[in-house]
């Protein structure tokens, strides 16, 4: 992992750092210091419905690591990026750039409860990574960055108001790609289902080791079509011995898709 710095201050505060995703296939700019993309970041994307020419829409999207891992997969989509940070969005376009995709990707800042810059009822997927971490139920970071990503109280969004945003801005029959905590299941479930919004749900458990419970959910819901729910199989992602499972490693090194 090689580093850069922006800005020096004596917290490093503002430092940013260089890493990468995909076994190479993706560089990112991130701050040091806050949220940084993870496993979920791949999963989320490798979870995404692709054809040549969708639009997909990154809801809360920070520096663009999910996006710009779905355009590894499919450089042949429009992608557009939703961050209530300033500077994470500033990330995200140099990202872009960094990885060819500058051409591809549009970002904007702003708040997803008052947004009106991005078209409704156009995109053929969002994704979403909401905040795990229910208002009242923890203790927020002092850090600002880190809480906004981790808690619905900094935010100011609470996961039904993400779930309202994704109906607005997908068309009928959309795809909205949500990852969350595997215990707040019911919580996705019920705020998908409200006022009939998403069906045809599918769960994908997400399981660290083999006898472990699930801490991790990927939930695919289309706008306004209608199945019974389907739990999927899921995924182990690490062997006995901690190494990555071939499941696994196929997504996180080799780009290649969920079968949801």
């Amino acid at each position: 992992m090689k580093t850069r710095n922006m800005k020096k201050t004596n917290d490093n505060s503002n430092e940013v750092i260089e890493t990468t995703l995909l076994r190479g296939r993706v560089r990112l700019l991130q701050p040091r210091i806050g949220f940084h993309a993870s496993l979920d970041t791949v999963f989320l994307a490798a979870a995404a419905p692709l054809k040549n020419n969708f639009n997909v829409l990154d809801v809360g999207c920070g520096v663009g690591s999910a996006g710009l891992c779905v355009l590894a997969r499919n450089p042949h989509i429009h992608l557009v990026g939703l961050d209530i940070q300033r500077e994470l969005i500033d990330l995200a376009h140099q990202n872009a750039a960094l990885n060819g995709f500058g051409e591809h990707c549009h970002f904007f800042r702003g708040d997803l409860k008052t947004e009106k810059a991005i078209p409704e009822n156009y995109f053929n997927a969002v994704l979403m990574n909401p905040p795990y971490q229910e208002a009242g139920t923890h203790t927020p970071s002092p850090r600002q960055n880190k809480a906004i990503s981790h808690g619905e109280e900094a935010s100011g969004a609470r996961l039904l108001d993400w779930i309202k945003y994704a109906h607005r801005k997908l068309k009928n029959g959309g795809s909205l790609v949500m990852i969350h905590r595997a215990d707040r299941l019911d919580d996705v479930v019920v705020a998908l289902e409200h006022r009939r919004w998403f069906g045809s749900l599918e769960v994908y458990p997400l399981w660290s080791k083999a006898g472990d419970d699930a801490k991790r959910i990927i939930v695919r819901a289309r706008k306004e079509r209608y199945a019974p729910l389907v739990l999927k199989a899921g995924l182990v992602i690490h062997e006995k011995n901690g190494q990555y499972t071939d499941g696994a490693q196929r997504i996180l090194s080799a780009a290649e898709a969920i079968d949801m």
